[in-house]
């Protein structure tokens, strides 16, 4: 048997792809091999996420800790051209985050096994102070917004921090509290998933 089938040695550089076609981080799986691809460009990348941070307009002798500060954390995370390309797109850290989440731990979407319990959450909150939801059509339209809050968790991978918030805020204000926890980027998209719902709801 070839060493390179070694579980333990599976998903490295130059070995087996693991048997869900999954490589350590950094590498691709071609053709059942775990193969490094074209590093992006860290200076680059370094740059952008600087400017995130700081603005456009931080003195160089600001910017320069945290250049170097990225850069590191490119090379060490082995960011792929790929990567670099849809990081060199994003205008803002959320939705950077989306191109690569090893970058931003702080932006972690650990698992969206909580989206389920944050949306009975909200609808009991919402349900205990509102009295609109016993309308049929008010009704419709506030679970149609519960699914579209639950969609949002999952797909647009709410960070771990702002589903900690609320899971543990008091019901009366827990939307209000965690709000600002929310990257704004992430709030419009929910925004904007919400305003489409309202479109197809009432045509």
């Amino acid at each position: 048997m070839s060493c390179t089938r070694d579980p333990a040695v599976l998903g490295r550089e130059r070995s087996d792809c693991r048997p869900d076609k999954s490589c350590d981080t950094g590498l691709i799986c071609l053709s059942n091999l775990c193969v490094r691809p074209p590093p992006a460009d860290c200076q680059a990348v370094a740059d952008q996420l600087t400017s995130f941070e700081l603005g456009n307009y931080a003195e160089p002798e600001d910017r320069a800790p945290v250049v170097a500060r990225f850069k590191g954390a490119c090379e060490a995370a082995m960011v792929t051209k790929e990567e670099g390309q849809c990081l060199d797109k994003a205008r803002d850290k959320w939705t950077a985050s989306q191109c690569a989440p090893r970058l931003f731990p702080e932006l972690a979407s650990s698992s969206t096994g909580d989206c389920g319990a944050i949306v009975d959450r909200v609808r009991a909150a919402i349900t205990k102070q509102a009295t609109y939801v016993s309308d049929p059509k008010m009704k419709g339209w506030f679970e149609r917004t519960m699914a579209i809050m639950q969609e949002s968790c999952t797909q647009d991978h709410w960070p771990d921090s702002v589903k900690k918030c609320m899971l543990s805020s008091d019901p009366a204000t827990l939307t209000t509290a965690c709000n600002q926890q929310m990257p704004p980027a992430l709030h419009q998209r929910l925004q904007e998933r919400l305003t489409q719902a309202m479109q197809n709801f009432v045509r």
